[in-house]
């Protein structure tokens, strides 16, 4: 008994280390862009698109390092734990985002211009996103500072790759179930990203960024983001049901569950930073996880 509690207490550090490293080096958000593809493919009847999740995996993990050094002075405040991991090792993940940029780029180019052109939509978003482009007379420096628009970019940045990367692949147009896909993700990539803001307040006052918890309130948030998620969330499981089966209904239901779910939760579990981050950015794998599982069950997927 006291040599395995000894065991345990030792295993304790190296265990936290592995989480730090996955979820601060950006690899956990990658895999949840990973998720995504796979979902995309499945509900929009496409096979399993292996080039694309690479690609926006490496995208993913690329932009968002770079993006870690340009908000540093809001995450040494919301996020001292993150900024710490990312200070220490800065010049690693630097130098690993450029490879993964160019590594990605050059599996977008051999696809055709419109992979490239897709791939290129989240470096384009976090450039103006996060770099001061735009001269003082606007009034802000970086799009971040509008209010409103920095959920929207991220939205954006997630939800169109994901999207539109496996259809351009597979040389097909976009359908009705390509509208699904795409609502659907904006409104969770949306949702995730205010709930975020929501915990960052405090920095993101600091640094002059308007986001919608600074500008509503968080309980006035709260309201809004589980009034958006009822109503376009059922919105989206009727359509499923015309146009995708039993299957993408029950995926989209349990999507809109399980935000709705964490918006309940972020009162006890919202300053837990390192456990929200985990339950927020887990949602797309633990649903491509319950989808993949359906795809064994059940005989014939629907689409």
């Amino acid at each position: 008994m006291f040599v395995f509690a000894n065991r345990t207490y030792l295993d304790q550090p190296v265990c936290q280390v592995f989480v730090h490293l996955v979820v601060y080096s950006s690899l956990y958000t990658s895999i949840m862009m990973a998720a995504m593809v796979y979902i995309s493919c499945l509900l929009q009847g496409l096979p399993f698109d292996l080039v694309a999740t690479a690609i926006l995996m490496l995208v993913v993990f690329a932009v968002y390092n770079l993006n870690r050094k340009t908000d540093e002075d809001e995450d040494v405040i919301n996020h001292s734990e993150r900024y710490n991991f990312t200070k220490k090792y800065e010049s690693i993940l630097f130098r690993s985002a450029i490879c993964a940029f160019a590594i990605a780029f050059c599996l977008a180019a051999l696809q055709g211009f419109g992979s490239l052109l897709i791939t290129t939509i989240p470096l384009v978003a976090g450039i103006v996103y996060s770099v001061p482009l735009f001269p003082a007379r606007f009034g802000f420096r970086r799009l971040k500072e509008v209010p409103f628009m920095k959920s929207l970019i991220v939205a954006f940045s997630w939800t169109i790759p994901a999207t539109l990367l496996p259809i351009c692949h597979a040389g097909l147009p976009a359908g009705a179930a390509t509208g699904i896909v795409g609502v659907f993700f904006f409104l969770q990539t949306f949702t995730n990203t205010v709930v975020y803001d929501m915990r960052d307040v405090e920095g993101d006052a600091a640094s002059g960024v308007r986001t919608i918890p600074t500008i509503l309130g968080s309980r006035r948030t709260l309201l809004l983001l589980t009034g958006i998620n009822v109503s376009i969330g059922a919105a989206l499981v009727l359509a499923g049901g015309f146009l995708s089966g039993f299957c993408s209904v029950l995926l989209l239901a349990a999507g809109t569950a399980y935000a709705l779910g964490y918006l309940l939760c972020f009162q006890r579990f919202g300053t837990e930073k390192l456990l929200f981050e985990l339950l927020t950015d887990g949602e797309f794998i633990m649903l491509a996880v319950a989808l993949y599982l359906l795809t064994l069950t059940v005989p014939y997927f629907p689409t």
